[in-house]
């Protein structure tokens, strides 16, 4: 009979507890420190203290837009071209803003008929023009027939500046823009259609210093006899003459130092003026005007220097020749062969020694005045 054993085998006898059974555990036992921290966190959980990165919610795809720089970028390449196929009349448009530079254009552009034209003056004449062809009378359709004028230039254009060289403190470019500044006046002062028909010379008066302007502007205000601001600009007598558009010109400007290390601009110029009486085209009379100016501007060192685009007259004479000299309220009326009757009786007679209002290589005050003083030729 077999032998009965009620004790059964220990499962765990044969397990050997060693160093690689241990590491191969699926199961560790927490740490002493573990199992407190996680019977706190229990209760009071732990706070996040950890540095993230703000979180920005996704903004919506914008919608694509037109592309409005490409249109844009072509009509800016297109006025270019435009602008550079017409430099000069963008030159012309852009420097008419500026005081007397509209005056010049418009007595640049004044009409003449198709001649041969002699050049403008570079240097003061030795002595006085020939006539060309004596004896012939003037008419509207040739105005300066018969007189020196009728070859010479017309309008801006007989003003002749010369090479810009430094004067005084002031270099070559600061000389060539004061002379353009005087240039800019005397076409303003006597070639401006509307100042010659006897308008206020305003396109004169703003190119002035303001100096300049409290000592001569009453005179152009309200002139009174003998003040001889037909010298400062010349205007017709519109009861009078109508004056034509083209008028000739003959001069010089010349530079020199002010003695106080300053620049003067001299110009010394004849301007033959045409003109008929009001209501009538029949007779056409010359006026020969002679106008000498120095224009000083101030070494800023020593003086107030003059504001920019502005010019100062330090000095100015001339004479008029073949105008009334009955009249003193500084108008230009020409002596028609025929006046008013009211005009006629008051007119004192030329008299005195002839003189030849087209000779420059005589200074203006050994001429005396020509005002009143019979005329060799007109």
């Amino acid at each position: 009979m077999p032998k009965i054993d009620d004790h059964q085998d220990d499962p765990f006898e044969k397990l050997v507890l060693d160093e690689d059974f241990v590491r191969a555990a699926e199961h560790k036992e927490s740490s002493a420190r573990a199992r407190m921290l996680s019977a706190r966190w229990k209760k009071n959980p732990p706070q996040d203290t950890s540095w993230r990165a703000p979180v920005v919610p996704l903004q919506p795809k914008p919608r694509r837009r037109r592309r409005w720089q490409l249109p844009l970028f072509v009509l800016l390449a297109a006025a270019l071209v435009l602008v550079s196929l017409n430099a000069k009349k963008v030159h012309d448009w852009a420097f008419g803003k500026t005081p007397g530079a509209k005056a010049a254009a418009a007595a640049a552009e004044s009409p003449s008929p198709d001649r041969s034209t002699a050049p403008a003056l570079t240097a003061s004449p030795t002595a006085a023009p020939p006539t060309p062809v004596a004896e012939q009378t003037p008419d509207m359709q040739h105005p300066f027939a018969g007189s020196p004028a009728d070859k010479w230039p017309s309008g801006a254009s007989g003003i002749a500046l010369p090479t810009a060289k430094p004067v005084g403190i002031f270099s070559a470019s600061t000389v060539a823009r004061d002379e353009q500044l005087v240039k800019n006046y005397l076409v303003a002062a006597y070639l401006d259609p509307e100042t010659l028909a006897g308008g206020y010379p305003q396109a004169a008066v703003d190119l002035m210093d303001a100096q300049m302007r409290r000592q001569v502007k009453p005179q152009l205000d309200d002139p009174k006899p003998k003040d001889a601001s037909d010298l400062l600009a010349s205007r017709f007598d519109p009861k009078v003459a109508v004056p034509l558009a083209d008028v000739r010109v003959q001069g010089v400007v010349s530079l020199a130092g002010d003695g106080a290390n300053g620049l003067d601009v001299r110009a010394d110029f004849l301007f033959v003026y045409a003109s008929h009486p009001v209501g009538s085209t029949d007779q056409v009379a010359r006026t020969i005007a002679r106008r000498t100016l120095t224009f000083r501007f101030f070494d800023p060192n020593r003086y107030q220097a003059l504001a920019p685009g502005k010019v100062f007259l330090a000095e100015w004479q001339g004479s008029t020749g073949n105008s009334s000299c009955g009249f003193t309220h500084d108008l230009i009326v020409p002596a028609f062969e025929t006046l008013m009757p009211t005009d006629s009786a008051s007119e004192p007679a030329p008299s005195g020694t002839p003189i030849d209002p087209y000779d420059m290589s005589k200074p203006v005050d050994a001429q005396g005045s020509t005002d009143c003083s019979p005329l060799s030729r007109q």
